[in-house]
């Protein structure tokens, strides 16, 4: 296997147990922590092409929020 693919399965097997963990907190608690996570895993596994996607999706933030509906 490649040292890609072996990251991906380790990613994988990870999230079955941080699953589990994330059926008792809040939801406020949950929602910040998927935040974290999320961009943990991004930023290890893309680096600086993590930029990418945090533009993106502030783009699409800002679309949503000036949205008129």
């Amino acid at each position: 296997m490649s040292p890609d693919e072996l990251v991906y399965l380790g990613i994988l097997a990870a999230s079955i147990p941080i699953g589990f963990l994330f059926r008792y907190p809040s939801p406020p608690v949950k929602q910040g922590a998927a935040l974290l996570l999320g961009l943990s895993i991004t930023i290890a596994t893309c680096q600086v092409h993590a930029l990418h996607s945090l533009v993106t999706v502030l783009g699409t933030w800002i679309i949503i929020k000036s949205s008129w509906r």
